[in-house]
């Protein structure tokens, strides 16, 4: 870990995480004339001084203002050169803001004036670009304190109102904002809506920026695409997660695997309850599609009556492990299950039906009562969801079968 000294601003480096000095980090958001790690030597010799080479100078001021000897600052203390030292500094940055002593948060579009009054402060303050990006979500969950700063690096006060509206723009519960040890008690789905509309520059790091939201580590691996990262996120989630909410997400496809695309479909969950930890079974990625067991029923006739009307044939009822709150009282949580038609599939050597999610677009709550009789443990079966690559690859193999044994 490198870090700047704030009176010299020279960088040392700290190889032992046990012998790293109490330091101050900065949370910004980027313009385009932000100084990179090998272009700090000199960078204030030059004839025009970049205002990210200020940017940097009036942090490290304030910071040893502040008692501290070093600072982190992320356009210059990594090196991306070296793709090695990216992804370690990828891996743990949220590390990084957990055990700084203070995050100074700045906020470059929140203007300073005497004359202004705080409603007006507080306008500017909520417009601001850094509630719309990527990173800054895991820097505002992280650290142990955090400071905002306007443009003038003049500290905005907290009257008691920051919080609430802290919470409001960012539809995270003041709870966890007061207290960062709670996050792990926020279901998979309501965290991942935190992001759902937050953006980044490289569609991959929408899914790395939420690594530490999850205590997952990963490869990065820069030209995968986001779609692709964020699914390898997935898969390392439910590797050490039974929490099944990451399934309830809503997208504008048709069909699809239980897997979401990205963390925009996951805007706007609803309240979530986990069931009991009893008849547990793992699930698990595989090169056949998601091996899960489910609760998955048949669609009565008499059901329609609480079912829309377009529903379809040969479409299933699949609960999830999770309860969802109306307001009023709890439900069961049911996607649309489709199953794949012409394969038979075998997982552990038993025989197994295969799915598809259809009618992405929505989940459905059922009242406990409706299902009666169609679930409990004893309605559990092990199944498979496929992904859209095994699906394909499905749909390939029986064309190819066809064409070799019957003529057209």
């Amino acid at each position: 870990m490198w870090l700047l000294n704030t009176d010299t601003l020279e960088r040392k480096e700290f190889a032992d995480s046990h012998n790293i000095p109490a330091y101050a980090i900065l949370s910004h958001t980027w313009g385009d004339d932000e100084i990179a790690f090998h272009e700090m030597q000199g960078a204030h010799d030059t004839a025009q001084v970049k205002a990210g080479f200020t940017k940097i100078v009036n942090f490290c001021r304030l910071a040893k203002a502040r008692g501290y000897h070093y600072a982190w600052v992320d356009t210059c203390c990594i090196d991306k050169r070296s793709s090695a030292e990216l992804s370690e500094a990828i891996n743990s940055m949220y590390r990084y803001y957990r055990d700084a002593g203070e995050c100074l948060v700045y906020l470059f579009d929140v203007p300073t004036d005497d004359n202004m009054s705080r409603q007006q402060q507080l306008s500017y303050f909520r417009a601001s670009r850094w509630f719309t990006r990527g990173w800054t979500l895991q820097e505002l969950l992280a650290p142990k304190t955090r400071i905002f700063f306007s443009e003038k690096w003049i500290p905005i006060d907290d009257n008691g109102d920051l919080l609430d509206l802290l919470a409001e723009i960012t539809s995270i519960d003041s709870r966890l904002l007061q207290n960062r040890d709670l996050l792990s008690t926020y279901c998979i789905a309501e965290r991942m809506s935190w992001a759902s509309t937050r953006q980044t520059t490289r569609s991959e790091d929408r899914a790395y920026s939420l690594m530490g939201l999850f205590n997952i580590h990963m490869p990065v691996l820069y030209g995968e695409g986001g779609e692709s990262a964020f699914r390898r996120l997935q898969e390392e989630i439910i590797r050490i997660s039974f929490d099944q909410s990451i399934f309830v997400w809503c997208g504008q496809h048709e069909n699809s695997g239980l897997l979401a695309k990205s963390p925009s479909e996951f805007v706007g969950p609803p309240t979530l309850g986990l069931w009991a930890p009893v008849n547990l079974a793992p699930f698990m990625m595989t090169n056949m599609g998601l091996a899960i067991r489910m609760n998955i029923t048949e669609i009565m006739p008499h059901d329609r009556s609480w079912l829309s009307d377009d529903i379809g044939v040969d479409v299933y009822l699949a609960v999830i492990g999770c309860d969802v709150w109306d307001g009023a009282s709890w439900g069961l949580l049911a996607l649309f299950l489709q199953p794949v038609q012409d394969a038979s599939f075998y997982v552990n050597g038993r025989v197994c039906k295969a799915y598809r999610r259809v009618k992405c677009h929505t989940w459905l709550r059922v009242p406990h009562r409706a299902l009666a009789g169609r679930t409990g443990p004893t309605r559990f079966t092990d199944v498979l969801v496929l992904e859209d690559e095994h699906f394909d690859l499905v749909n390939r193999a029986i064309k190819e079968d066809q064409s070799r044994f019957f003529t057209p």
